[in-house]
C-alpha cells in the first residue's frame, strides 16, 4: 500500500518550498470550507470541514497559510507518482488520488528484503516528484493498510513497514482501533463494542469462531477478519472499467438568476462530461440536467428542479450535447428564482465501438464528429483545459464580461504542470 503524505499540501509545496514547514489549509470549491491539511494545520487546531467565514480569525491569528483547490496540479501529481509506481511493481490499482495497492514481486534479487524493496519506492517517488509517501508491505489490503498507518505515523519506520512475518505484528494490531481498520465503518464499530471487541487484535481473533463472524458481521467482514489474519481475499483491480454514470457538478460563484449565465454554466459542465466519456472510449444514450436553488428561497418550497432526454442514438458529440443540455436548462428553468448549483448526468454508457447507429437520425455521432472531438481532446490534453472551448461556454469571455458563474478561487497557485503559460519560471 503506497499513501502520499499530506497530498494536496505536498503538491504546493513541490512548486513553492517556502511552505515547507508551515500550516497549509486547501479550501473546497468556492473556498467553501476546508477539505486538506497539512501536518502543521492540524497540530495548529484547524479542524476538516471547517468553514472558511467562521475562521477566519483564527487561519489569520494562527498563520493559517490558505490555498484553492487545484485539481489540474493534483490530478496530474497524482498520474506521475502511479505510472512510477507501475514501473517499479507488477500491477496496481489505484484507490483514490493519492493511494495505491501494488503487487511486489517475490523475486527479491535487486533487494535484500521487502523492507528494502519499499524504501526504494518511497526513494524514487521521492525523488523523481518531490512528494514524500509512506509504504505499508503485508501478505492482505487490510494488512497493508495498517502498515501504511503504522509506518505514517512513526518516525523509526524510516516511511516503510512490513508486517510480513512480523514477530510484533499482534502488538501492533492491539493498538489500531476498530475504526481505523479498512473497511470497518461507525455502524459496525458500535456493534462490535457491543461484542467486547474494541481494537485490530480482538477481532482478528474471532477467526476462531468463523460462523459468529458470518453471522454477526456477514460476509464483508468475515473478509476482513480473514485478511487481518493474513489470508487475502481480493485481488488487485486495475481501476480502469468504464463508468457506468459520469456526473459533473459545481457550486456557482455567485447566485445566478438569468436563464443566459445558467445555460453557459451547464454548456460548460456538459463539455467536462463529455470530454470524460470519451476519454473511457463510451458514448451515451441520456442526459439529465438538475438546477439547484436556495432552498431558504420563500416564493415556494422546491428548490431543485430538472429534466432529461434519451437519445435515439448514443453519443460523445459535445455540440450535440450542448444543444440538448441547454433545451433542458430552459425547460427545467424559473424565472424569479436564484440558482447556486447546476449538475449534469450522463447515463446509458455503452463502449463507442458496439452501439448500433441509424443513418437518418440528426444526432448521428459520424466518423468527422468523432475525428474533431478526439483532435479538441488532443489540443486540450497537450496545452491545457479549455485551450479550445465551445463559445456556448461562455469561456472567452474577458473583464466585466467574465463568467458570474466561475469558482471563486482567491488563492489558487499556478497549475504548474498542465498549462504551458504557467510553467515555472526559473532564474538563472
Amino acid at each position: 500500500m503506497m499513501d502520499c503524505n499530506n497530498f494536496y499540501a505536498s503538491c504546493e509545496r513541490v512548486f513553492d518550498p517556502s511552505l515547507i514547514g508551515k500550516p497549509i489549509a486547501i479550501l473546497s470549491n468556492n473556498d467553501g470550507c476546508v477539505i486538506a491539511r497539512s501536518e502543521e494545520a492540524k497540530d495548529a487546531g484547524i479542524p476538516m470541514g471547517a468553514p472558511e467565514f467562521k475562521y477566519r480569525k483564527d487561519f489569520r491569528e494562527k498563520g493559517i497559510i490558505l490555498k484553492s483547490s487545484n485539481y489540474p496540479l493534483y490530478g496530474d501529481m497524482s498520474n506521475r507518482v502511479m505510472e512510477i509506481l507501475r514501473e517499479l511493481t507488477y500491477n496496481i490499482e489505484v484507490y483514490s488520488i493519492d493511494e495505491a495497492f501494488a503487487e511486489l514481486s517475490t523475486n527479491l534479487n535487486d533487494y535484500d528484503s521487502l523492507t528494502d524493496y519499499g524504501k526504494d519506492i518511497h526513494k524514487k517517488i521521492k525523488s523523481w516528484t518531490g512528494l514524500p509517501v509512506s509504504v505499508g508491505i503485508a501478505p492482505s489490503k487490510t494488512l497493508a493498510k495498517v502498515a501504511n498507518h503504522i509506518a505514517k505515523k512513526n518516525a523509526y519506520c524510516d516511511s516503510v513497514m512490513d508486517l510480513t512475518n512480523h514477530p510484533d505484528i499482534d502488538e501492533f494490531l492491539e493498538e489500531i482501533p476498530l475504526q481505523s481498520i479498512w473497511g470497518v465503518g461507525q455502524g459496525l464499530t458500535i456493534r462490535l463494542n457491543r461484542y467486547g471487541i474494541k481494537n485490530a487484535l480482538e477481532l482478528k481473533k474471532t477467526i476462531s469462531n468463523k460462523r459468529w463472524v458470518r453471522k454477526h458481521l456477514a460476509v464483508t467482514g468475515l473478509r476482513t477478519v480473514l485478511e487481518l489474519n493474513g489470508i487475502p481475499c481480493s485481488r488487485l483491480s486495475d481501476g480502469r472499467d468504464s463508468r457506468k454514470g459520469i456526473l459533473t457538478s459545481r457550486m456557482f460563484g455567485k447566485p445566478l438568476f438569468e436563464l443566459s449565465d445558467v445555460q453557459e454554466a451547464v454548456a460548460t459542465f456538459v463539455s467536462r462530461a463529455a470530454e470524460k466519456l470519451r476519454a473511457q472510449h463510451s458514448i451515451a444514450s441520456n442526459i439529465s440536467i438538475n438546477l439547484i436553488g436556495d432552498k431558504y428561497d420563500n416564493i415556494r418550497g422546491k428548490y431543485k428542479f430538472g429534466a432529461g432526454y434519451a437519445m435515439n442514438v448514443p453519443t460523445a458529440h459535445t455540440p450535440t450535447l450542448i444543444k440538448i443540455g441547454k433545451a433542458l436548462t430552459a425547460r427545467a428553468f424559473e424565472e424569479g428564482r436564484k440558482y447556486k448549483k447546476a449538475a449534469v448526468m450522463l447515463t446509458g454508457i455503452v463502449p463507442d465501438s458496439e452501439t448500433q447507429m441509424d443513418l437518418f437520425d440528426p444526432e448521428l455521432y459520424t466518423q468527422k464528429q468523432y475525428r474533431l472531438m478526439e483532435s479538441m481532446d488532443y489540443l486540450n490534453s497537450k496545452f491545457g483545459r479549455n485551450f479550445t472551448a465551445f463559445a456556448a461556454t461562455g469561456l472567452h469571455k474577458q473583464g466585466d464580461h467574465r463568467n458570474k458563474w466561475l469558482m471563486n478561487q482567491n488563492y489558487l497557485s499556478k497549475r504548474y504542470t498542465t498549462r504551458w503559460d504557467e510553467l515555472m519560471t526559473v532564474k538563472a
